[in-house]
């Protein structure tokens, strides 16, 4: 995984979020390896354009004035986001030792096409995220999923992917990934139905001779 670089400075605690907000800063927090927690801000549209507030795992390198800030890797933990808007809000940055495991999020990506959808069915992704454990320069972008194989009520799981060299899926249970529905098939009417469907067209013709 590249590692993507930020802006990031020491945020003064009296410093209000909402006025941070509105000069164009996003507030965080940073903590994990290396010292304690420290108070931090980024700037909003550099966070946004970077598309760190995107789904799956983002590897961060620091960019800083301040020497315990400057160079370190990072992950985010946490994004709070408007409950309206989805515009981020806050953020919690984890640092990471790119000499030891992390275990994160990642996001899949379903490819190719599944025989079960050439039959008319319909691919079901149950999950789109998955927990991996590697070191930090082994985090794959994504994890591919290939659903070619799938026939019509075939499912993966999540112990069936094929997990990038020097990654490894973190679960408990053998959850399922993905899954092909069977096509969806309409009901045929019932007798009853049958007969108003056939009487509906005579009775406007009779209303329409009188």
């Amino acid at each position: 995984m590249r590692s993507i670089e930020l802006n990031v400075s020491r945020r003064d605690n009296a410093e209000k979020t909402k006025t941070l907000r509105r000069s164009g800063a996003l507030p965080g927090v940073c903590y994990g390896a290396g010292s304690g927690t420290v108070s931090v801000k980024v700037d909003a549209h550099e966070f946004s354009r970077s598309g760190l507030s995107g789904r799956g795992a983002h590897l961060i390198r620091f960019r800083s004035s301040e020497g315990a800030l400057d160079q370190r890797l990072a992950l985010i933990h946490e994004i709070q986001t408007h409950p309206v808007t989805g515009k981020p809000l806050h953020v919690d940055f984890l640092r990471i030792d790119e000499n030891k495991p992390v275990t994160t999020r990642v996001a899949l990506a379903f490819v190719g096409k599944a025989k079960g959808i050439i039959d008319g069915g319909i691919l079901q992704p149950i999950v789109r995220e998955i927990d991996v454990r590697a070191l930090p320069a082994n985090l794959p972008e994504q994890v591919d999923v290939d659903v070619t194989p799938l026939g019509v009520h075939d499912s993966l799981h999540v112990a069936d992917l094929v997990m990038p060299a020097g990654v490894e899926a973190v679960f408990t249970e053998n959850f399922t990934i993905v899954t092909v529905a069977a096509p969806t098939v309409e009901a045929a009417p019932t007798p009853a139905e049958g007969t108003e469907a056939a009487a509906a067209p005579a009775a406007e013709a009779a209303a329409a001779a009188s």
